[in-house]
């Protein structure tokens, strides 16, 4: 996501220095005017972009109709302010006071050396750029200006960068630094028109991810979470996106999306307590047990911080036992080591008693009835410590889990846990046949997702391993394993090994005719098919896996149609409504591209997908054509099983020239930080 600057300075022509009359000692010095609209054209702009954020100025932003209100809103809400204060202007002033006022950190100051500064702010941090190349000689040709302005903006577009990047470590505005524990203010309910704009959109926003959660398809959200149009929005949609890839269990791509979430906000309480499941749920341990330790002793009351670690701590018992070759050893194994049970129980206890949930409630249950089985079966004593009050919990753990069924039904996820608790609540005492029923309605209820029937199959085989109740835990486990792979298959939802490798592809379409520069002559075809297919060849790619390209002449149709008789599964994802697709990216007078893509299509191992009908239309001044690399991008990202496992296939000239996000060189650079093997097929050297 592109930070939104909001750009605060002088408009128009502005007189910076007066006319100094002439002295026996002294020349005359004229009075000077500068045109702050060419500071922000040629430099400020430039350099905010160069440092990766999106510039914009009161009078620019027209849409919402009134400049007033936009720029308060802009000043409250933008991620970052940059205030040029190189003249004492009254209004840049009153904006950088509104600014400081409201939020700690996000604002730069700038200054081309026309004034002093006073004093409130004579101390804070001030970015220089040089405002003599402003006051332009007649005589200084135009070219020559040119080139010293854009290395001006170069080197301060640097310094921002710089700045930007670290300025969530600090305060930067002089109210806070003065006034520690003053808290920003909160600006989600202003209801002004571009409030109500942003706010439309990260609904529409939030809507796709949802469907494509519901729809099983991982890579959209992805996709979508890139999209937020601030980073208060950007913060919701990604945690949305989070939680959408968790109830999915693409925990990997999950816990890249909690990073970006977190170096955002990083005091998001759901989203640490969040990374500490996911890191568990991909077995680092340990990392989760640190990550767990740190959060509950910053947050001492927090029952879903220690619950969350009581969770790890039961992961790190399980590890002592799992690998044992009987149910026998598994048991003996699993007494011995547990001092590491009774921490997790009381970590449960620990947070049931502090504020009590049913879900915490249950699980010091069902691992205390654990402890007695294994105690039971082998003779052994259990560590210490567990809670002697069991009788109690089970009742209001029932309590606590049928009113949340009656209160929010099956057909919201708060119900399906709540029937679950309730299944597990009863296996555990011993209420066999109305455990089977709670577990059926929790399978089988309108709002289940793969992630519930994950967590609950979790603790099921958990019973399962360790001899308890094993006629009904089969029995159970049976019911949610059928309920499971019929879910996965309805979803479209795909195994995370389901695919040996994943290969991708992007390049150059044949050129047109009339194209000056070459970068794929048709009369190459055959050369780069030839080169592709070795490729393809040395990768071993066919049946079993799965290749993703665009739809266009050129690089993609080859692609497809070579991993397609290779009997890969292919997705063709299309950047365009079909007609205007065909006409932009197909179609080529004389040729025969037209009736391929098509011929692919008819294909049973061949896929298409439409970006506006799966993600909609783009945001405003991003290229579809951008979005649709980073989609095929993020879709291997969460289909490929290990990093080695992706493969990429480039057609390229190896020319930067023209290339953006999205484009062939970024597409080649973010495979390589995905850990993937790359291959280049250059037409041009063939």
């Amino acid at each position: 996501m592109q930070p939104r600057a909001f750009i605060v300075m002088p408009f128009g022509v502005k007189p910076v220095r007066e006319r100094t009359p002439a002295t026996a000692a002294t020349p005359e010095i004229p009075a000077l005017d500068i045109d702050f609209d060419v500071v922000y054209e040629r430099l400020i702009a430039p350099a905010v972009t160069r440092a990766g954020a999106m510039p914009m100025r009161a009078d620019q932003e027209s849409a919402a109709g009134d400049i007033r209100t936009d720029m308060f809103y802009e000043l409250v809400t933008a991620d970052i302010v940059v205030a040029d204060i190189s003249v004492l202007n009254a209004n840049v002033f009153y904006e950088l006071g509104i600014r400081h006022g409201v939020a700690p950190r996000g604002v730069f100051m700038v200054h081309g050396g026309w004034s002093k500064r006073p004093f409130d702010i004579v101390t804070d941090r001030t970015f220089d750029y040089d405002g003599r190349l402003f006051d332009r000689h007649p005589a200084e040709p135009q070219d020559a200006w040119e080139a010293r302005v854009a290395a001006e903006a170069k080197q301060l577009g640097s310094v921002l960068r710089a700045a930007i990047e670290t300025d969530l470590a600090t305060v930067s505005s002089p109210v806070y630094k003065e006034l520690p524990g003053l808290k920003p203010v909160d600006w989600s309910t202003i209801q002004t028109a571009r409030a109500k704009y942003f706010g439309d959109v990260f609904a529409d926003w939030k809507a796709r991810v949802e469907i494509a959660r519901l729809n099983g398809w991982p890579g959209d959200i992805l996709t979508l979470a890139d999209e937020a149009p601030t980073s208060y929005h950007a913060v919701r949609l990604l945690w949305a996106a989070a939680d959408a890839l968790c109830s999915m269990e693409r925990f990997a791509p999950a816990r890249q999306v909690l990073r970006e979430l977190l170096a955002l906000e990083p005091n998001h309480r759901e989203a640490q307590t969040r990374m500490g499941l996911v890191l568990a749920e991909l077995g680092s341990i340990n990392e989760a047990k640190v990550h767990m330790m740190q959060l509950a002793e910053r947050h001492q009351h927090d029952p879903e911080a220690h619950g969350i670690l009581a969770r790890v701590y039961k992961d790190l018992w399980r590890l002592e036992w799992r690998t044992a070759k009987d149910a026998a050893q598994r048991q003996q194994r699993a007494i011995q080591s547990s001092r590491l049970l009774v921490t997790a129980i009381s970590s449960y206890d620990r947070a049931a008693r502090r504020h009590f949930d049913f879900y915490t409630g249950v699980n010091v249950v069902a691992l205390v009835k654990v402890l007695e089985h294994l105690a039971a079966v082998t003779r052994l004593p259990p560590a210490a410590g567990a809670p002697a009050d069991v009788g109690d919990l089970i009742a209001v753990s029932r309590f606590g889990a049928r009113a949340a069924l009656e209160r929010a039904g099956l057909e919201k996820s708060e119900g399906v846990w709540a029937a679950a608790t309730l299944g597990e609540v009863e296996l555990v005492a011993g209420e066999l046949g109305t455990a089977e029923n709670y577990y059926r309605d929790a399978a089988f209820a309108p709002a289940t997702t793969l992630f519930h029937l994950g967590s609950m199959l979790d603790q099921v085989v958990l019973l399962e391993n360790l001899g308890f109740r094993p006629d009904a835990v089969a029995r159970i486990k049976a019911l949610l394993e059928e309920r499971q792979s019929w879910l996965a298959d309805r979803t479209g939802a795909i195994a995370r090994r389901r695919f040996s490798k994943v290969c991708i592809a992007s390049g150059h379409m044949i050129d047109v005719t009339r194209r000056a520069t070459p970068r794929f002559p048709a009369e190459k075809e055959g050369a780069v098919r030839a080169r592709m297919d070795e490729e393809l060849t040395n990768w071993s790619i066919g049946s079993g896996d799965l290749a993703i390209c665009g739809a266009a002449r050129g690089a993609d149709i080859l692609f497809a149609e070579l991993c397609a008789a290779r009997g890969a599964e292919v997705w063709l994802l299309v950047a365009l409504e079909e007609p205007d697709f065909l006409e932009r990216s197909v179609r080529l007078p004389g040729s025969t591209w037209e009736n391929r893509y098509y011929a692919l299509q008819d294909l049973p191992n061949v896929k298409t997908c439409g970006q506006l009908e799966r993600l909609k239309s783009p945001p405003k001044g991003v290229s579809p054509f951008t979005r649709n690399n980073l989609w095929i991008l993020n879709t291997a990202r969460v289909e490929v099983s290990k990093p080695s496992n992706l493969y990429a296939l480039m057609v390229w000239d190896e020319q930067p020239s023209g290339d953006g996000p999205g484009g062939t060189a970024d597409f080649a650079d973010r495979v390589r930080q995905l850990g993937g093997r790359r291959a280049i097929v250059n037409p041009t050297l063939l």
